[in-house]
């Protein structure tokens, strides 16, 4: 999966309309709340195999942040 790929399936699955690239930091989208830190974790699992401690999120604000914990190996 491409990056683009990856923040076009985050827009997707958080009901964004605004694009959203690598830079995007997706706690500061409108429709970001609570459940959305469930939905993208439960992606991440389902796409890439990957499990995110919750708390390790936190600190987790960016697509890029996102790419570096998944592995940058796991994206062409």
């Amino acid at each position: 999966m491409k990056v683009e790929d990856f923040c076009e399936l985050i827009r997707t699955e958080l009901k964004e309309e605004a694009a959203i690239n690598p830079t995007t930091n997706f706690k500061e989208l409108e429709n970001y709340g609570s459940l959305s830190a469930v939905v993208i974790l439960q992606l991440v699992e389902d796409k890439f195999d990957v499990k995110i401690n919750p708390r390790g999120f936190r600190s987790v604000n960016t697509v890029n942040d996102l790419v570096d914990i998944i592995g940058l190996d796991k994206f062409s």
